[in-house]
């Protein structure tokens, strides 16, 4: 999140040929799939009282406003949307099923028109009917609060424009027509979207009782309409999450969850982190397990340790709307100066692959770019070419390592080709809001990428495209803006079928942007842990592409 991100400390070389084996699988990682079988395990004998877990921080805890993978995975079990995915292992995680709507939608021929209708009797937490108004107010909400997934939703008719939603937040957006007493909701748009059905399953899309205030409720649990619910929450120190008593089973195509409460203590640093599982005070450790502990989780522990990679880009952005790096000269230099293999040898302790792609391995749009190479001469013969030789450039980065030592990587390199770098290192727990903030002005950062969905789109459209900027909450926070290629994405955001011409045309993308471009640095795509306590039963490990570890799923032994 959201952004779908997470800050991951390195996890060590020992484990890097398992994990790229799990890479090399496609765009998520594996484990055994769950033996209780099925979408609905929680209603197949499993469950158990209390699952206690060590977790990141949420962003957020308002399904309007977070959008890192800490939130996402929490609370996917809690909002939901009309669509959702399958909570399997492996691909078959990727599959979009009907959540609040009773099926698929009836989609017009030309691809602009959705028609929904949802399950009967569906209910919040609260007891209070789900109306399919609450699908409009939900995105309306969205706009009046300038939530990161508003460009999600611009080619809904009455969404952009002079007098659109976008810009008045006034009335309703004309291009969602729900009917309460019918349970239906349409949804008509500008033009067709190849990725629409993914979008509806995104937090943007979940549902929140009509009447919501339009401001973050993550101290103020919004009602859920999943199987479980937000209990408590005290941002930065713990969570608890119970089941819905209104739930029953109103999503059949959902789990319905084993686990009967979540206990979690919100814990950043990841030895720490490791250490609650290590003395039994937790049952899951959502940092990755810390390099030096590594060795001894992978033989004293080798049972209770997952290693996955998903569908991630670790990159730096450089700002291209102010200087140096509006300069394409300023920005290629940045290219040369940087060695992707000494990142992942001497920070991430190996475990990750180099990359110059902007979309990851796994999927049928990628095409390996081998443009760049480590060449600080030919990147300082850059800058003086550029004109920008000395001048300061403000880099950010979060405060806690790995993400503190690649900021400060990315600091000393431009020291070596001519900038004067000045480092600002935040908690990660305002980070992203503050490299999101145009205010800010900053020049080069870290930042990472986890999909939303495996869709293109959800790589070039959200991150590098000229119209998703904003003055807050932006997620080109590159500032990226290369108006042919915006055109391009555009017209492929029509194409309903990723044939393979529509796949070479992504790809396209992706070399213009790195390469003829250079807007955005990629290095690397990394790998993670899941690490658990003794009393959880690994044979109901599942994994999936989009939602990550299921702890829905999980077992006790």
């Amino acid at each position: 999140m959201k952004r779908r991100l997470k800050l991951l400390r390195p996890v060590g070389a020992v484990a890097l040929l398992a994990a790229l084996a799990l890479l090399a699988a496609g765009c998520g990682g594996g484990g055994k799939k769950s033996s209780s079988g099925g979408s609905n395990a929680g209603s197949s004998g499993k469950t158990y009282p209390l699952l206690r877990v060590v977790w990141d921080a949420p962003d957020y805890m308002d399904p309007a406003l977070y959008y890192t993978v800490a939130a996402y995975q929490l609370t996917n079990y809690v909002w939901t949307g009309l669509m959702g995915y399958k909570h399997e292992s492996g691909p078959a995680g990727a599959q979009l099923v009907p959540y609040l709507a009773a099926s698929e939608p009836t989609i017009s021929a030309d691809g602009k028109d959705y028609k929904f209708t949802l399950r009967k009797g569906l209910k919040y937490s609260d007891g209070t009917a789900v109306k399919a108004s609450d699908f409009r107010y939900a995105i309306e909400r969205d706009f009046k609060m300038d939530s990161p997934g508003v460009g999600f939703y611009s080619d809904i008719q009455g969404v952009s424009g002079a007098s659109g939603f976008a810009t008045t937040k006034k009335g309703h957006i004309s291009g969602i027509i729900p009917d309460d007493s019918a349970g239906t909701i349409e949804i008509k748009l500008d033009n067709p979207r190849g990725d629409f059905l993914y979008i509806l399953a995104l937090e943007f899309s979940d549902f929140v009782p009509s009447g919501t205030p339009a401001s973050d409720q993550s101290t103020k649990p919004i009602p859920a309409t999943g199987p479980y619910m937000v209990q408590s929450y005290t941002p930065s120190r713990s969570f608890t999450i119970v089941r819905n008593p209104h739930y029953n089973n109103q999503i059949p195509t959902m789990p319905s969850g084993n686990p009967d409460k979540v206990v979690g203590k919100i814990i950043t640093d990841p030895v720490a982190a490791y250490q609650q599982v290590v003395s039994g005070q937790s049952d899951y450790d959502f940092q990755p397990v810390p390099n030096d502990r590594l060795p001894e989780a992978q033989s004293k522990y080798k049972d209770q340790l997952r290693i996955y990679t998903n569908a991630n880009t670790y990159y730096f952005a450089l700002n291209n709307a102010i200087p140096p790096f509006d300069n394409i000269k300023a920005r290629k230099a940045v290219q040369y100066a940087l060695d992707p293999n000494a990142i992942i040898s001497g920070i991430y302790g190996g475990l990750g692959r180099p990359t110059q792609n902007f979309l990851p391995p796994g999927y049928p749009q990628y095409k390996k770019i081998n443009a760049w190479s480590f060449d600080l001469a030919k990147a300082k013969q850059l800058v003086q070419q550029s004109g920008t030789n000395g001048q300061s450039v403000d880099v950010y980065g979060p405060n806690e390592d790995p993400s503190k030592s690649t900021t400060e990587y990315l600091a000393n390199q431009l020291t070596k080709i001519g900038y004067k770098p000045k480092l600002h290192l935040l908690s990660h727990q305002v980070y992203f809001q503050t490299i999101g903030n145009q205010a800010t002005k900053a020049q080069a950062m870290f930042t990472n990428w986890f999909q939303d969905y495996p869709h293109p789109l959800d790589w070039f459209d959200v991150l590098l495209s000229g119209e998703r900027i904003t003055k807050t909450h932006n997620n080109n926070v590159g500032n990226v803006n290369v108006p042919s290629v915006d055109k391009e994405i555009d017209a492929l955001k029509k194409e309903a079928q990723n044939t393979p011409a529509v796949n070479d045309r992504w790809a396209k993308v992706d070399r213009d942007l790195m390469v003829t471009y250079a807007t955005t640095v990629p290095y690397m795509n990394k790998s993670s842990t899941d690490f658990f306590g003794p009393k959880i039963d690994m044979s109901c490990y599942t994994f999936g592409v989009v939602t990550y570890w299921d702890y829905g799923l999980s077992c006790m032994k």
